[in-house]
């Protein structure tokens, strides 16, 4: 009889967990993480610019065959960082400060390694070319 109560309270058990739902619409809990407010390339850029030419996703590599050699970079925590059990590629981001140009952040380090893609580009011919803390 003893065994009967435990199989009934682990059946109750799955029961419940599998009638769990989601407050999420469908839309958001499909949006991928690259359409986040903040990922964007943004700024008055001419057509003919090598800023034109930047696109979202864009491997540290492909970017700077395009622009060259920042004049300075940043690394930095974000705050996933301090997320437990997240093992996701957003843990670090590097800006890179092109003077007369703007800034360009990468995403990508995480558990699996540094893999750095474009996350988030701003055009801005006033940038100096060093961050400003």
């Amino acid at each position: 009889m003893k065994h009967y109560k435990t199989l009934a309270f682990v059946a109750a058990l799955a029961l419940g967990a599998g009638c769990a739902s989601s407050n999420k619409a469908p839309s958001q809990a499909a949006a991928p993480a690259s359409t986040a407010p903040e990922s964007r390339i943004d700024g008055n850029f001419p057509a003919n610019s090598p800023f034109a030419k930047l696109k979202l996703g864009m491997t540290q590599g492909q970017v700077h065959e395009i622009l060259g050699q920042p004049t300075d970079t940043k690394s930095y925590q974000t705050g996933k960082a301090w997320i437990p059990f997240y093992f996701g590629p957003d843990v670090m981001r590097t800006d890179e400060f092109y003077k007369g140009v703007g800034v360009i952040t990468y995403t990508g380090a995480g558990i699996g390694g540094v893999h750095w893609t474009v996350y988030r580009a701003i055009y801005n011919t006033a940038e100096d070319g060093y961050p400003n803390d």
